[in-house]
């Protein structure tokens, strides 16, 4: 009989990290905790978090504290962050665990799967939440849902584990026909919404009804495509539309994570968005003036705030 998914493990405790964190506690209880080291722990350890109005104290543990191996790991991290991930969770790893990551960008389940290959990473597209955190406050309109499939292990059951535990805290969830395609859509939709609202500061209200921050985000999307299809992912141009309906649905004082890392002096996932694309548009010939203009804007962003002693 198929174990059911009892233990939960995140690393990541930002907008997204803790929506999930109280969607999954509402099954799991204690059993789902973070970990996280050094002032990162504290931090955790000694806030009291409201998400949506309701109030939680999450258990946390160090990487050295865990004793045993856990159900399922989720990486909420940015992708800055990803690098530190393997040394922090491998205590809670075992041939057992089911590992997704809700990162944003195209590289994150590789890199995952290459450090831990005798787990079961599945690959995973976050989509449609519009979660923001001001301290440890954490507010949504829409939890979004979770998008999932095979990363190609043979024998796999994560996707039935995680189907039930999905079902059992009330989470919206799917299984495509194809997910590389729906990771590299997701992608798609950060390069043009993520990245146009860090260089314009446009909450989701805006992109709702302004024609012209629409067509840029669409430029952005139409590169990307083009990229797609040089990779031989199956990206058309009349997926664009399909976005639409999301974001339509977000709630319009809502920001994207980049928006709010600009906000608040961080650094960006540019380099995993148009920076990647850049690179990938250049070992096949394919000029993407749009991205190069938005990730030179967001790097300068970046540049200025970091020299700035205020910021």
């Amino acid at each position: 009989m198929m174990n059911n998914i009892k233990t939960a493990a995140i690393v990541g405790a930002g907008a997204l990290g803790l929506m999930y964190a109280g969607l999954l506690s509402s099954k799991l209880g204690q059993n789902c905790f973070f970990i996280a080291d050094g002032e990162r722990c504290d931090r955790i350890k000694n806030s009291r978090f409201s998400i949506n109005g309701e109030a939680y104290a999450f258990p946390v543990k160090k990487p050295e504290e865990i004793s045993g191996s856990c159900d399922l790991v989720v990486i909420a991290v940015k992708n800055n962050h990803l690098d530190a991930v393997p040394a922090l969770i491998k205590n809670a790893v075992s041939k057992d665990t089911v590992i997704i990551s809700v990162l944003n960008g195209i590289d994150s389940e590789e890199f995952l799967s290459a450090e831990f290959p005798d787990t079961e990473v599945v690959c995973c597209v976050a989509l449609g939440m519009d979660a923001v955190k001001e301290g440890p406050v954490v507010t949504y309109t829409s939890p979004g849902k979770l998008l999932i499939g095979s990363a190609g292990r043979a024998g796999s059951n994560g996707i039935t584990k995680l189907s039930r535990l999905f079902e059992n805290c009330s989470m919206k969830y799917e299984i495509p026909d194809d997910i590389i395609r729906s990771l590299w859509w997701k992608w798609m939709i950060n390069i043009g919404v993520n990245q146009v609202s860090a260089v314009t500061g446009a909450c989701y209200g805006t992109f709702h009804s302004d024609e012209g921050l629409q067509q840029l985000m669409e430029s952005a999307m139409f590169e990307t495509v083009r990229v797609a299809e040089a990779c031989g992912i199956d990206l058309r141009n009349d997926d664009i539309k399909d976005w639409y309906p999301i974001l339509f649905s977000l709630g319009a004082e809502g920001k994207t994570s980049m928006l709010q890392d600009i906000e608040a002096c961080r650094p960006t996932e540019a380099p995993w968005f148009s920076g990647k694309l850049i690179k990938l548009a250049a070992q096949h010939d394919i000029n993407v003036p749009v991205n190069r203009t938005l990730y030179r804007i967001i790097r300068t962003k970046e540049k200025l705030y970091s020299e700035d002693k205020n910021c």
